[in-house]
């Protein structure tokens, strides 16, 4: 399996999604592998400023981690037809010559410091949870473990406890978002959310060759001659329109080549840095009015475009726009204070008791297709 694989892989292990125990379902059922050792979780894996951490529990987030990255791994060898079979996942080397297996488990560590840090300060803003919460986590905690057999059970080394102190942590982890982020400032300015929509068809300028060495060799001359012929095509065609502003530019590009790309974005009306459009199109549409043409062929970096102004300032996308500046930074305000907060905590693993679980292709778990809300 290729590294950028394993490395997505492993980024959608790193990023919890954090989620209530009242709003999200719980994945019940999980089988593991016949060979998968029994696990003694009441041993004690960790201590967090004097709060000792079962092994129990650890061993659950890593299963749940693992199964939830096969889940993702199988939909992404579905997308790109690739064949799962005999393919090494957890005990492939990383770069820094660790197992991908030895890194999953780094980061559960790392997860569960969090989610005690987060515990410890939730008090902090008046954060806790309800009776009709707790209920809630004992009533899902006592159904997981009547879903799955003692074997599973015995390998995962998980009690009721542990899965009722999971669900715990993840509820107060969710409960907790908003208030930390509660005064970031949420006022965006119109030159960082205004947006300009167009509507443009680009037809690629990249060789598609390469040589011996497997560097691409650039079109000729006379290629390129051509290509920018089909885009005054599509330009021409266009013009020719009774009503500019509403034609179909993509069905009048795909009708002249079927290599046009006809897209609809939106970009920072007074020009950001965030913006990844060719900047020669943005200046080119910044130039004409809404509903008109840019009069000539756009000549771009890897591209001829063929370039309409739809609106200088597109409602929809400015509101997008700032949702989006505003969700990014309440995120990077609430990474920074747990950031904080986990610096200031002292966490000890009990690295024997960790090393009796291990993450191998050898001992899958998975999830069974059933879920309980």
């Amino acid at each position: 399996m290729s590294l950028y694989i394993m490395e997505e892989i492993m980024k959608r292990m790193n990023t919890r999604i954090a989620c209530g125990v009242l709003a999200a379902s719980l994945m019940m059922g999980v089988a593991g592998c016949s060979n998968a050792p029994e696990v003694d979780g009441t041993q004690v894996v960790a201590t967090v400023n004097e709060e000792e951490i079962t092994l129990g529990l650890a061993s659950y987030i890593l299963r749940d981690q693992q199964a939830q990255t096969m889940d993702y791994y199988e939909m992404f060898s579905q997308n790109y037809g690739m064949d799962m079979s005999g393919i090494s996942i957890w005990d492939e080397e990383a770069e820094d010559g660790t197992t991908y297996g030895e890194q999953a488990k780094t980061q559960v560590m790392d997860s569960l410091k969090s989610m005690y840090a987060l515990k410890l300060h939730a008090a902090d803003y008046d954060v806790e949870l309800t009776e009709e919460e707790q209920a809630k986590i004992t009533e899902t905690a006592k159904v997981f473990i009547e879903k799955n057999d003692d074997k599973v059970l015995k390998a995962l080394g998980v009690s009721e406890s542990d899965i009722a102190e999971y669900l715990s942590l993840v509820t107060l982890e969710h409960k907790l978002y908003a208030p930390v982020v509660a005064d970031v400032d949420t006022k965006v300015s119109e030159k960082e959310a205004n947006q300009t929509l167009i509507t443009m068809s680009r037809i690629s300028i990249e060789g598609t060759e390469t040589d011996e060495d497997g560097n691409t060799i650039p079109l000729t001359e006379e290629e390129l001659a051509e290509k920018k012929e089909l885009a005054q095509q599509v330009l021409d065609a266009v013009k020719a329109e009774d009503n500019i502003a509403e034609a179909d530019m993509n069905a009048i590009a795909e009708s002249i080549s079927e290599d046009f790309i006809t897209t609809v974005p939106s970009f920072t009306t007074a020009g950001s840095e965030d913006d990844v459009l060719d900047k020669a199109v943005i200046e080119a549409a910044l130039k004409v009015k809404d509903g008109e043409l840019v009069p000539t062929v756009v000549e771009g970096e890897k591209a001829y475009f063929v370039v309409r102004m739809d609106a200088y300032f597109d409602e929809e996308s400015t509101e997008t726009k700032k949702a989006t500046i505003i969700a990014t930074r309440q995120q990077e305000a609430y990474e920074a204070k747990l950031a904080e907060w986990v610096e200031a905590m002292e966490m000890t693993v009990n690295e024997d008791v960790w090393a009796q679980v291990k993450l191998t292709d050898s001992q899958p778990f998975v999830y069974k297709d059933e879920k309980a809300e």
